[in-house]
């Protein structure tokens, strides 16, 4: 399909670093949540104050009642971009799940926040899966799905999860537009940190990574990341 991109680590997985991360950015959403979406409900809730009154005044102020409409509508356009923001990198309870209901939880919500299709085929039995390995292979996926959508105007997506020897193994694959792999990644990183979040992730895990792409043709995605040996059974759920 197109032009190829590889990448494959030798370093040392560093999953406490992951865990780090991870723990830090729900942090963030947390202050987000407690500081500036607070603000902006309250100031929210003073405009609607101030927009009935005006509105039931005997001669209501125009100009100045329609400048409050604007204001509440940009307030509540931050307010929602906010919480989808949140809704996107708040974490899944990584440790208490297992890896398929938390891809599935993912597959799900892209659903409903982009009317796409997405099915998710697991390929046998899944061995027990490290956080780390949990928390990249989510992450990844969530920006696989984004980038198909937000570059390749994508409709369709489906994802592949099976496990050879002691890796597990994650495809996904698109009906987008496609882009030329090489030509990308040969630009300056601005504006591919997408991409490149996506390799580091797999690198640090001593994984690999491959990006298939053309216009025209759609995208796919190929991630292996090493994992214990340790068989349990993780059924795709219902």
């Amino acid at each position: 399909m197109g032009s190829k991109r590889h990448a494959r680590g030798v370093r040392e997985p560093t999953g406490r670093f992951l865990e780090i991360a991870e723990r830090e950015v729900g942090r963030i959403i947390l202050d987000i949540h407690d500081g500036p979406v607070q603000n902006i409900f309250a100031a929210l809730s003073q405009l609607y104050v101030v927009q009935k009154r005006m509105a039931q005044q005997p001669s209501p102020p125009g100009e100045e009642l329609e400048r409050v409409r604007r204001s509440i509508g940009l307030l509540e356009n931050a307010l929602n971009d906010i919480r989808t923001f949140m809704g996107a990198f708040r974490p899944p309870e990584f440790e208490r799940r297992d890896l398929v209901s938390i891809l599935e939880g993912l597959v799900i919500q892209h659903e409903e926040l982009t009317g796409n299709t997405v099915s998710l085929v697991l390929d046998g039995e899944l061995p027990a899966v490290p956080l780390p390995v949990k928390i990249s292979l989510y992450r990844i996926l969530q920006e696989a799905l984004s980038n198909a959508v937000r570059h390749g105007s994508a409709n369709q997506h489906s994802i592949l999860l099976r496990s050879e020897g002691h890796s597990i193994m994650m495809e996904v694959a698109d009906n987008g537009r496609g882009f030329d792999v090489a030509a990308v990644m040969q630009r300056p990183l601005a504006g591919h940190f997408g991409l490149e979040g996506m390799h580091e992730r797999v690198i640090l895990l001593g994984g690999s990574l491959s990006i298939e792409s053309s216009p025209g043709l759609g995208t796919r995605v190929c991630v292996e990341i090493p994992v214990a040996a340790r068989p349990a059974a993780t059924p795709l759920p219902s």
